[in-house]
């Protein structure tokens, strides 16, 4: 089976128009507004999920004891793994290659509240600051309460959710469109900086064990696993050899994800943690027709403060 044989129907539409117009002489502008839903495994929706596990809130810990009305804030950073150039050929049904990596570190802040009965909330934000083209806008909720509470080990339950956006110049990147007419580095013909967004929605359930390491009670060790659904839009907004393309792309599905970290309170004030976070993300890139996992790996860190 060809490449092309593989590609959805409003997908191909696009690229046989794309081609066509390379041999035509274009008078008037072509606008494209097709609405793809896509598979959950297809390498469009596979950029999205995998957007969606690096912007996913973990709990750094596991159901934190925090006094009633306790307030904390922290910073949290992690790792952005680099993609391959076969990993970012992405764009119509895994032909065109994106320019996704541009920044090896993801922030957030973090707001924590002891509330009543043992339960804490947790606020985040990632603020719309643009880096390298690329401007998130993320807030997320988590509540969280332990289940089983020992002297030596506590076994925690978190619900979470997060809405937002990432827009950016994804299809039509500025390195891209500066090599004008130059088909080598710009085979698209793209002709300025698209102004593509990413729609993130999701919501999950997670449980976490944390087990106390020597007498000192410092030094906490947790695992932790979450499953979320993802509700996640692609909108297009890109202008390349005489196209205005309008294409919204949905996808919805569920995210597995685990944590492995270590959690240090330092003093009564200061506290850090650092975790290895791992997604399973499953893939079928043309010509296959195999799954395949394009996981995600990455390291996370908190320091946190005590207001009050």
């Amino acid at each position: 089976m060809s490449r092309w044989s593989m590609l959805s129907a409003p997908t191909l539409i696009v690229v046989v128009v794309y081609s066509t117009l390379l041999a035509v002489p274009m008078v008037a502008q072509t606008v494209l507004r097709f609405e793809q839903k896509l598979d959950f495994d297809e390498p469009e929706a596979w950029a999205m999920k995998h957007t969606a596990a690096l912007a996913t809130m973990t709990g750094l810990a596991v159901a934190p004891k925090l006094d009633q009305w306790e307030i904390r804030l922290a910073v949290e950073g992690s790792s952005v793994p680099t993609l391959s150039e076969d990993e970012r050929r992405v764009g119509f049904g895994g032909v065109k290659v994106e320019d996704l990596n541009r920044t090896s570190v993801f922030g957030r802040v973090r707001l924590q509240l002891g509330l009543p009965a043992g339960f804490s909330a947790t606020l985040g934000y990632v603020p719309p600051v643009e880096i390298n083209g690329i401007e998130p806008d993320l807030i997320s909720l988590a509540v969280e309460r332990a289940l089983i509470d020992k002297d030596s080990w506590r076994l925690g339950l978190r619900l979470f959710g997060q809405t937002g956006s990432v827009t950016g110049d994804f299809t039509c990147d500025r390195t891209t469109v500066a090599a004008g007419a130059d088909r080598a580095r710009n085979p698209f013909g793209c002709e300025e900086p698209s102004k593509d967004e990413i729609s993130l929605d999701s919501w999950g359930i997670g449980l976490g064990v944390t087990f106390r390491a020597g007498s000192s009670g410092k030094l906490w060790p947790y695992l932790s696993a979450s499953i979320s659904q993802l509700d996640a839009e692609f909108q297009v907004g890109a202008r390349y050899s005489g196209l205005i393309d309008r294409t919204l792309l949905i996808t919805e599905g569920s995210l597995f994800a685990m944590t492995a970290g270590l959690n240090y309170q330092a003093s009564t004030k200061i506290a850090l943690g650092a975790e290895l976070f791992y997604a399973p993300l499953d893939v079928i890139r043309p010509p296959s027709q195999s799954t395949q996992g394009d996981d995600l790996v990455n390291v996370r860190a908190l320091l946190s403060y005590r207001l009050r």
